[in-house]
C-alpha cells in the first residue's frame, strides 16, 4: 500500500557503521543483557517508524547485517564509511523511502533508548510537524532526531565526522525533548555498564 496520503508517516535511519575503534572489537555486536546493541536499537526504533527502518552499515558489515538476521530492518551498505558519520547519513537519505514524511535518525549504540523514548520524539515532531524534534541531553540537542523533508537536502551534503547534531545547531526552530537516558552511549566495553548502575 502507497502511503503518500499519511503525513506522518516516519522512516527509521540507525547508524551501525563505524569501525569502533576506541571500543576494541565490533561495538555494533557488543550484548547487553543478551541482546546486541544494533539489535536493541532496532526492536526499539522499528516500531514507531512505519515507512520502515533502514540501518547503515560499515565495517564488519556481514557481521552487523548477519545479527539482523530477522529484524523488521533492511541493511544497506555504506562503501564510504571510512569518511566519518556525515557519509553514513548521506547514504541512508539516498536510501529513504519516497513516501516518508520524516526520518528518525537514531544510534547503534543508546541502550539506554527505548520504544518509549523513540514514541516520545515522534509524537513531539507531529505537534509541529514543520520542524525537527530531537532529544535533548547535556543541556545540548542531538540525536535520535527526527527530521521532516525539508530538512534533508542538509542531511544529504553533511561531509566528514559532521552528524545530525551539526545540523541541529544551525537550526532557529526546534521542538525540544528532554531525554537524559540517550546521555548513555558506549565508547567502550566499559559504558556497557554504566547505564544500569
Amino acid at each position: 500500500m502507497v502511503m503518500t496520503d499519511r503525513p506522518s508517516t516516519v522512516a527509521g535511519l540507525i547508524l551501525a557503521a563505524g569501525a569502533a575503534t576506541r571500543f576494541g572489537s565490533t561495538k555494533q555486536l557488543a550484548l547487553l543483557d543478551g541482546l546486541s546493541l544494533v539489535a536493541r536499537a532496532a526492536r526499539s526504533v522499528a516500531p514507531v517508524c512505519d515507512a520502515g527502518v533502514l540501518v547503515i552499515t560499515g565495517a564488519n558489515q556481514a557481521e552487523v547485517a548477519e545479527s539482523l538476521a530477522g529484524e523488521p530492518v533492511r541493511c544497506v551498505y555504506n562503501p564510504a564509511w571510512r569518511e566519518g558519520i556525515g557519509a553514513s547519513i548521506r547514504q541512508g537519505m539516498a536510501s529513504l523511502s519516497e513516501h516518508a514524511a520524516a526520518v528518525l535518525v537514531a544510534l547503534a549504540d543508546q541502550p539506554g533508548l527505548s520504544t518509549t523514548e523513540y514514541a516520545a520524539l515522534v509524537e513531539a515532531w507531529r505537534s509541529a510537524p514543520g520542524q525537527p524534534a530531537a532529544a535533548v541531553y547535556a543541556d545540548m540537542p542531538g540525536v535520535p532526531a527526527v527530521f521532516p523533508r525539508g530538512y534533508w537536502p542538509r542531511l544529504a551534503a553533511l561531509q566528514g565526522d559532521s552528524g545530525a547534531r551539526a545540523v541541529l545547531r544551525a537550526l532557529p526552530g526546534l521542538t525540544r525533548v528532554e531525554m537524559p537516558a540517550a546521555a548513555w552511549d558506549i565508547d567502550r566495553p566499559a559504558d556497557l555498564g554504566k547505564g544500569q548502575a
